[in-house]
């Protein structure tokens, strides 16, 4: 019997239940490849049951970085906002006061660089908590998929990631999501369905939008953090991280 060939490896995490959680590590990076165990992207993890936080403190997440507004902690505190497990950081990247405008977008690209365009200093913030954060670090917003989308994309260009890797690492949250997926759909009403499905998923030419956006606008995602306030010795900080 021939021997059984190596399973490729996966940067999923399976951590219960939590759908959308992966290490950004593993992606090409100028011949090697982006580090593992330094950088992981969630959805929010105060979904995960014991089981998964004690998988997420295995793993050697010693920082929780949470994207989500204060209307939605408010509604579903983070299990570590009492400190107890991993140190809990709050950036909110979109405040409640927006969240309508935002959704006055005509498509999801519009979204996304509407929130660059009017919340520089909160990405600046995000940023600069990934730069001074020590061991693991998680980030998360609530999907996992447009505002933690957003932030992944921009810290793998940052770090030299080719933007069709970012485009793939982009496209996972379809596959990690996509019974989920089906669940929201279902619940929308019938004559939005097919639109809410459009809106949900994650295809390349989107983030590639984005990179684009801020190449064009700022040279890149260190011009837009440097213009944002955030000084270049803690943009170098975070470029380093995944290297």
């Amino acid at each position: 019997m021939a021997p059984k060939a190596p399973e490729e490896p996966t940067r999923h995490l399976d951590w219960p239940d939590c759908q959308n959680t992966r290490d950004l590590g593993g992606l090409p990076l100028g011949g090697g490849v982006t580090r593992s165990g330094v950088v992981i992207r969630s959805d929010h993890v105060g979904l995960l049951n014991p089981s998964g936080r004690e998988a997420l403190q295995a793993y050697g997440v010693t920082t929780v970085i949470d994207l989500r507004s204060d209307g939605e902690i408010a509604r579903s505190p983070s299990p570590f906002a009492a400190g107890v497990g991993a140190t809990y950081v709050h950036r909110a990247l979109i405040d409640d006061g927006n969240m309508n405008n935002i959704g006055d977008s005509k498509d999801m690209l519009e979204r996304y660089l509407h929130i660059l365009n009017t919340r520089p200093q909160a990405f600046a913030e995000v940023f600069t908590a990934l730069a001074h954060a020590h061991g693991g670090v998680l980030f998360h917003c609530f999907a996992g998929k447009d505002r933690t989308g957003l932030v992944a994309a921009m810290l793998l260009a940052l770090t030299g990631v080719s933007p069709e890797d970012i485009a793939d690492d982009y496209g996972e949250t379809d596959v990690q999501l996509a019974r989920q997926y089906e669940i929201w759909i279902s619940e929308a009403e019938p004559a939005k369905r097919e639109s809410f499905r459009n809106e949900l998923r994650c295809p390349p030419e989107r983030i590639l939008g984005v990179l684009d956006h801020l190449q064009r606008g700022w040279g890149g995602v260190a011009g837009y953090l440097e213009a944002s306030g955030m000084p270049p010795a803690a943009i170098d900080l975070v470029s380093a991280r995944l290297r």
